[in-house]
């Protein structure tokens, strides 16, 4: 079984062939051309790298999710969801 790929896992793919100095503008849309995928805002993934990092500094805690939730006005499962790499380490990974 396979871990599941994510947005970011592609956009990573894109943006790290797109980036390497070897490959030309046709080269990256022979690779990615008609591909989508979303592009994170900064301050969504600053947000997300602020939970991901109060989250490890509180391992254990009761109760971080629910705090986690109030301090950055997101739903628990939004926490989960970013937290699930933490949670949840894969064996793909």
């Amino acid at each position: 079984m396979s871990a599941a790929v994510t947005n970011f896992d592609l956009f990573k793919e894109f943006y790290d062939f797109a980036t390497d100095p070897q490959h030309t503008m046709n080269d990256v849309i022979k690779e990615f051309g008609g591909s989508s995928f979303y592009i994170p805002s900064a301050k969504t993934t600053i947000r997300n790298d602020e939970i991901l990092t109060d989250y490890k500094n509180n391992l254990g805690k009761r109760g971080i999710i629910k705090e986690l939730s109030r301090k950055y006005d997101l739903s628990e499962a939004q926490v989960y969801a970013i937290t699930k790499e933490v949670r949840e380490p894969s064996l793909f990974s």
